[in-house]
């Protein structure tokens, strides 16, 4: 697989699509999911970066982060810088509707491996821990 070029640009968002090895679908075991979790929490505090949503499926992860100057994420990834609010807004709607679309779901909030409830008035008291949007 040839390599992506990377043009980082500090202060943005990126829209990031990471898929598991052969797709293997080990995020549809809840002790799996929490752990991965668990390891966006623990590398943002470390890592300094910024989540603003995402959400776990079964074989991948969407995640909008804000890196802070350092280089999170591995060669092989899918990113897409977000230069507007309204990108923003629209790539974090795609995030929590991925559920549904893959018939997994019926609805975002039916869903609990998102960010869905952060933004949209339920209880969420989630790791990774979704910063305010600026």
């Amino acid at each position: 697989m040839a390599k992506n070029k990377r043009y980082f640009e500090d202060g943005y968002p990126y829209f990031i699509t990471t898929v598991t090895h052969n797709r293997e679908q080990i995020f549809a075991n809840m002790k799996n999911s929490k752990i991965i979790l668990v390891m966006l929490e623990f590398f943002k505090l470390t890592l300094n970066y910024k989540i603003f949503a995402y959400c776990l499926m079964p074989d991948h992860l969407h995640i909008i982060l804000q890196p802070d100057g350092k280089k999170v994420w591995q060669e092989r990834f899918y990113d897409t810088g977000i230069r507007s609010i309204g990108m923003l807004l629209q790539k974090i709607e795609y995030i929590h509707n991925n559920p549904v679309r893959a018939g997994i779901a019926t609805q975002p909030d039916h869903y609990p491996l998102s960010s869905y409830a952060h933004y949209f008035g339920k209880h969420y008291s989630g790791i990774p821990e979704i910063d305010q949007l600026t």
